[in-house]
This record gives structure tokens, C-alpha cells and sequence, in this order.
């Protein structure tokens, strides 16, 4: 499988080395987007070698930075991407499990529920409920809607039209993708609660979680 890491970074300069040097292990072909850093990511992203890099100079949201990368993978003809966060939260050595679950998924979404010790009771709450929600309106089980580390093909991206800029994109992706009859698969994660800064808040995300599932519902 020709497999493409995308990692989306917003002030993420002092985890995206780490996270880059970690999936380099498994994963030789990288893309790095700084979706507008004011930080010192862009940076600790020139010092990194052998890896593709786009800047943009005004923060445009997470969904705007996947579709760039989805588009640079379909262009070069990448089999599946695997998008993974910049915060050192996921950790590369799960990698091998996607992609053999890709075997028979065409999605495949790690999932964190199975510990949830460490997590957040807010995260906790809020992705028990989208993912309960994901669940009953696809007819797949979701596990873990608001996972951002998945292997997805890019058959699956040229099927759907991915509209939505900001996070939300991780909800619109699973659920235009369950319309297609793309299959769904999750494997189990490991996640690493440290001292990193999370920029969403999880009863915002719940909001717009609604919010996206009954558009998506009405069209």
C-alpha cells in the first residue's frame, strides 16, 4: 500500500518533531501542514528533511488542512493517507495496525475508548455521545468519532466532497463515507495525556457535532 502521513499542525512546535521522527519509523512518506502557527512550529518544521511541507500564513481550521493534504495524496496517487495528530498524543507504533485492518476497511479509526483512564471526563462524555449518535445514524459501529489518527483510502476521498473547515470535518468524513457503503473499521490506540494544549473544547464539539449530523440528515 502507498500510504501518505498527513499531520495538520497549529502550535504544535514543540511536539511536530517528535511526532514526525515517530511516524518516520513506519511511514515514509510525510506531509506537514502549519494551518497558520504563531508559534515556533513553522520553525522546528524547516529543520525536519525528507518530508513534504505546506504553510499556511492564516490559520484556516483543521478540515481546511486535510483537504489540502487529501488532494496532494490523490494527485500523487497515494493509496490511503494516514492522518495523524501533532500533539504527541498518538503514537506511531499503532501504525501497523491500521494498515492491516485496511485490508478489509476501507476507513479505519483508532479508537481510545477502550482506556479511558487518563482521558478527560468532558472528552469522555463527548465522544460517548457523538459516537453513540455516529452509530445509530450510519448503521456501523463508531467507536471513536472524534479520533483524529485514521487510515483512510483515497477511493473513499474521491467518492465524497468534503465541505466543512474546521474539525467538524471528522464527523462529515465518517458519515458521507457509511452513505457511499464504505466500510468502517476501528483498531485500539494508545494515547498519551501529557502537558500538550488541546484547542477545542469539548462541549463546543458536541454543538457542532448536532449541528453537522442533522444537516447531514437533511440532505
Amino acid at each position: 500500500m502507498k500510504l501518505l502521513a498527513i499531520i495538520p499542525c497549529y502550535n504544535h512546535g514543540n511536539y511536530i518533531s517528535m511526532t514526525v521522527r515517530d511516524v518516520k519509523k513506519y511511514c515514509k512518506s510525510i506531509l506537514v501542514i502549519n494551518d497558520g502557527s504563531t508559534d515556533n512550529t513553522e520553525a522546528e518544521i524547516n529543520k525536519l528533511k525528507g518530508i513534504a511541507k505546506i504553510t499556511y500564513k492564516k490559520n484556516k481550521g483543521k478540515g481546511a488542512a486535510l483537504k489540502l493534504g487529501f488532494k496532494y495524496a490523490i494527485q500523487n496517487k497515494y493509496d490511503a493517507v494516514l492522518t495523524i495528530d501533532s500533539d504527541g498524543q498518538h503514537k506511531a507504533f499503532d501504525i501497523p495496525k491500521f494498515i492491516k485492518k485496511a485490508e478489509k476497511y476501507d476507513v479505519v479509526i483508532g479508537s481510545r475508548m477502550h482506556n479511558v483512564r487518563n482521558m478527560p471526563l468532558r472528552r469522555i462524555l463527548a465522544n460517548s455521545i457523538s459516537s453513540f449518535l455516529l452509530t445509530l445514524t450510519t448503521g456501523q459501529k463508531i467507536s471513536d468519532s472524534q479520533s483524529g489518527f485514521r487510515l483512510i483510502k483515497t477511493k473513499v476521498l474521491n467518492a465524497i466532497k468534503l465541505e466543512i473547515d474546521g474539525y467538524q470535518i471528522e464527523t462529515e468524513l465518517i458519515i458521507k463515507a457509511a452513505k457511499k457503503r464504505f466500510k468502517i473499521g476501528h483498531v485500539k490506540i494508545e494515547t498519551i495525556y501529557g502537558k500538550e494544549v488541546s484547542h477545542i473544547n469539548p462541549l463546543k464539539v458536541t454543538l457542532h457535532f448536532i449541528k453537522t449530523l442533522v444537516k447531514s440528515l437533511f440532505r
